[in-house]
């Protein structure tokens, strides 16, 4: 087994199995800071885990939803 192959089953246990997980999402703030610099926005948000990926559902108008469209 390889490092990637175990690192993917130490996620599926400790995260899978239709447990709540409290993950970091990160984008980027839409209006950048006084010295134009893009701030770096951070948010822990609830996620589910299954098949290899995390699954997150909030609202579709919400700020992190918005920096997302506006910076992918």
């Amino acid at each position: 087994m390889t490092r990637f192959e175990e690192g993917l089953k130490i996620i599926d246990e400790r995260c899978g199995g239709g447990k709540d997980n409290v993950i970091a999402l990160s984008t980027v703030a839409i209006e950048p800071n006084s010295d134009g610099i893009p701030r770096p926005y951070v948010r822990e948000v609830d996620a589910y885990y299954e098949d290899g990926a995390f699954y997150i559902t909030t609202w579709a108008k919400s700020l992190k939803m918005m920096q997302i469209a506006n910076n992918n």
